[in-house]
């Protein structure tokens, strides 16, 4: 019964359209009695997904090294490399740059989206001589590629590129 049942539906009762006059079943069908057959499957909404807020910090070192970290090993883009940053959070997340800088706020944001929420990434930049971050570690200007970047990651250096303040 249950293969007749789905024969029917993969031949007859297709969705969008629906062959109810050589259908076995018409006499009985509520949808077709209702006039929604061709309606059928009826999709169900998708959930809103939320949107979490989050800055970026992206600094380069006066001889072209970049400030970067590697994110933990559990949790989302578990073990890739970013730029240092603030927790997603739904509400406007406290600054914590990751060094000492004269930090630039050009008024960029990186959107992104992934599979269960929207990100809102606010950019900081800052140019510097030398200094100890307080997490995260210079990567050498011969070894940086941003291609090595997760996708948002990457979106954040792009976006950046016009927007680096003057020293």
């Amino acid at each position: 019964h249950a293969q007749a049942v789905m024969d029917l539906g993969a031949t007859i009762c297709t969705p969008r359209n629906p062959a109810c006059g050589i259908c076995p079943l018409r006499d009985p069908c509520k949808a077709r009695a209702t006039g929604i057959a061709a309606d059928l499957p009826a999709k169900a909404p998708k959930k809103t997904k939320p949107t979490r807020l989050g800055i970026a910090y992206l600094v380069r070192r006066a001889d072209g090294a970049w400030l970067l970290e590697t994110r933990p090993e559990k949790g989302l883009l578990g073990g890739m490399l970013g730029w240092p940053g603030t927790d997603w959070t739904e509400s406007a997340p406290p600054e914590n740059p990751p060094i000492a800088a004269r930090w630039h706020d050009p008024g960029l944001e990186v959107r992104h989206t992934f599979t269960h929420f929207h990100l809102r990434l606010s950019l900081r930049l800052a140019l510097l001589e030398d200094g100890t971050p307080t997490r995260g570690r210079f990567l050498p200007r011969q070894e940086f590629r941003p291609a090595n970047l997760p996708t948002v990651m990457r979106k954040a250096f792009d976006l950046a590129q016009g927007a680096w303040p003057e020293d």
